[in-house]
């Protein structure tokens, strides 16, 4: 994957464009540091959609018990949720 500076990706947008259409992804940088990838939108609604979410990995965390020994040490303390809640 070509990585590009982000002034210089904005200079040569079009040619990123190209290239991420054409199936290689393109890297931008900002101050030195992995900011953006771009790629084509093909490319994007082909990508793996394997990987769990969030919610996914806290719910089978809980599901195995790991919050349980957590919770008795937890330092703050439970309160109502809604409106009526102060």
């Amino acid at each position: 994957m070509k990585t590009y500076p982000i002034n210089e990706a904005r200079a040569e947008f079009s040619k990123l464009v190209e290239r991420a259409l054409a199936g290689e992804p393109q890297r931008v940088t900002r101050y030195g540091k992995e900011a953006v990838v771009i790629v084509s939108e093909q490319a994007w609604h082909a990508r793996p959609r394997s990987a769990p979410t969030l919610g996914a990995l806290l719910a089978q965390y809980a599901r195995a018990g790991a919050f349980q020994e957590d919770i008795a040490d937890r330092p703050w303390t439970d309160r109502e949720l809604g409106p009526e809640a102060g």
